[in-house]
């Protein structure tokens, strides 16, 4: 029963009453009063009750039915949400969404349980609402591994596939006395693209000639692939042909390439009588406002002038351009440089003008694949090479007969790989990077060569080591840096510690990249890098072509 202050004080007003009467009865006593009002708040809580900010009483009864009403709505939530989160489930659910689904239904059961108010009879009605939900739970799960194993033995098969195409990609033009190696001639990396020109019946799009022989590609850059220590990736495709002729090469390139270096104009641009003639060969290294209109300007000679002069910048240096006559023009679509020049126009650069220049010397390795319409492998290579536009610039280590000493090499491998086992209908193929180490013992002795081992093999971009490591057996030294194939068991390739028997073959080339003393040099005339290609097989099911960039430690 609620107490409200009306009632509160009749009831206070009747015992002052009642007090005043028993004082006048009894011969004519003295009333007693008592030394203290009745307390409201301590009747109420006294009774079990709560007493409120209001002066209002709610009962030990109302009290429980509030506990009742609160657990009910807390269990109803609970089964609301296992229920909703249990629904989204789809077949393919996260390991982590199943778990939140997990979680909702103990989290209802939880809430049954702490019902302390609620009878017996009422909380197994809500338990048996949580059985339906979590029959339901039962229900999905089954369907979600179901499909995750039909999702993995379509990749299996996908997988099986794969390093059976990429197996037989994997072979020379003729398998019977060449590796993969030879599938393509040395590749040409240079500013506008890397031109691979791949060997007759090595996959890659046919000449319109006698239809035997490919046609050189030359593959366009794209995204950066990473860096593999000092070495930096980048990506290169070309798709040419449609429909069923439709032919994509890709690469993958790693350069040792520097950081530009800053160099004076002059020295780096011929200058006549302190400026350059702009012609049509250079027109992408030209930026200037007044060249950046869309269409063709034609520039007039402002009175009391002699040319028309333009502030702008020539290879990133400023300076200012100027034309004489009147057939002075320019024009452009609207970019940056412009597309033709009208007249003869020159380039003056300010006093004290540098140009940034890029390393224009630098090694390189990587892997190519080429792929038919369906996107599936018909051939693939590793190589390694040299950007040296001036020639001779980049020394080669030299003849390594005539080195004395030894050293040893650090760096990374890439390339193509394919495991295919007919037997149990198992494989794999794609890329893979990996370390390598090499041992050089210079000089015409015994021991003189190179040996190395490829190992820590990380497969397509992932962090698994599938346990691979490639041996690679002592190889010759020669004149112009040349490391020459083994005569014999050039390579082993070993998984997990088993080895297969010897196979394929590997080469390579020292460089000195410092020759001489400092402060150019290192005072040594031991090379300083080494790149190389290499070629292996595990039996009868397994086939890799990679190739190595490595610096002396």
């Amino acid at each position: 029963m609620k107490l409200t202050s009306d009632k509160i004080f009749s009831f206070m007003l009747a015992a002052a009453f009642a007090l005043t009467l028993a004082g006048c009865g009894g011969g004519g006593g003295t009333a007693q009063m008592p030394d203290t009002m009745p307390d409201p708040q301590m009747e109420c809580e006294g009774a079990g009750g709560r007493y409120n900010a209001d002066m209002t009483c709610t009962s030990a009864d109302e009290l429980l039915m509030e506990s009742q009403a609160a657990q009910r709505s807390a269990i109803n939530s609970a089964i609301g949400t296992a229920r909703t989160t249990v629904a989204g489930l789809t077949d393919d659910a996260s390991d982590a969404a199943i778990g939140s689904a997990d979680t909702a239904v103990a989290a209802a059961k939880t809430a049954v349980m702490d019902a302390s108010d609620l009878s017996d009879d009422e909380k197994a009605a809500f338990n048996t609402a949580i059985d339906v939900v979590e029959g339901n739970l039962g229900t999905k799960k089954a369907s979600i591994m179901a499909a995750r194993e039909d999702a993995y033995d379509a990749m299996r098969e996908a997988m099986a596939e794969t390093g059976k195409l990429l197996h037989a990609a994997l072979a020379g033009p003729t398998p019977a006395t060449q590796t993969a190696l030879d599938n393509i001639g040395d590749p040409d990396l240079a500013a506008s693209g890397l031109t691979i020109d791949a060997a007759e019946g090595a996959g890659a799009l046919p000449d319109t000639g006698d239809g035997s022989n490919p046609d050189a590609v030359e593959l366009k850059a794209g995204a950066s692939a990473g860096a593999l220590g000092s070495w930096n990736g980048m990506d290169y495709a070309l798709s040419t042909g449609t429909g069923a002729a439709k032919v994509t090469n890709e690469a993958r390139v790693y350069t040792n390439r520097g950081t530009p270096e800053t160099d004076d104009f002059g020295e780096v641009h011929n200058l006549t009588n302190g400026s350059l003639e702009v012609t049509t060969a250079n027109l992408g290294l030209v930026m200037a406002s007044g060249f950046t209109h869309s269409g063709t300007q034609t520039h007039q000679v402002p009175d009391r002038s002699d040319a028309v002069y333009i502030r702008g910048t020539y290879d990133g240096a400023p300076g200012e351009y100027s034309c004489t006559g009147t057939d002075c023009s320019s024009t452009n679509d609207g970019s940056g440089s412009p597309s033709l020049l009208g007249g003869t126009w020159t380039f003056t650069p300010d006093k004290g003008a540098m140009v940034s220049q890029p390393d224009g010397e630098y090694l390189y390795y990587g892997w190519w694949v080429s792929k038919d319409s369906d996107g599936e492998p018909t051939a693939a290579s590793a190589f390694a090479g040299v950007v040296e536009p001036n020639s001779g610039d980049l020394d080669n280590g030299g003849d390594l007969t005539t080195i004395t000493g030894s050293a040893t090499y650090a760096g990374h491998a890439v390339g193509k790989f394919a495991m295919s086992n007919p037997l149990d209908g198992t494989g794999n193929g794609g890329h893979f990077t990996a370390d390598a180490e090499l041992s050089a013992t210079f000089g015409t002795g015994t021991t003189a060569g190179v040996t190395g081992t490829i190992d820590n093999f990380r497969l397509n971009d992932g962090s698994e080591d599938p346990g691979w490591s490639v041996s690679l057996a002592r190889g010759g030294l020669a004149a112009a840096g040349a490391i020459t194939a083994p005569a014999a068991n050039p390579t082993v390739w070993s998984i997990n510690g088993n080895k297969a028997p010897a196979s394929g073959t590997w080469s390579g080339t020292m460089y000195d990249e410092m020759p001489g003393d400092p402060p150019g040099g290192d005072g040594s005339n031991i090379p300083t890098t080494v790149t190389g290609t290499f070629a292996s097989e595990f039996s009868t099911i397994g086939r890799m072509v990679g190739a190595f960039g490595a610096n002396k430690q």
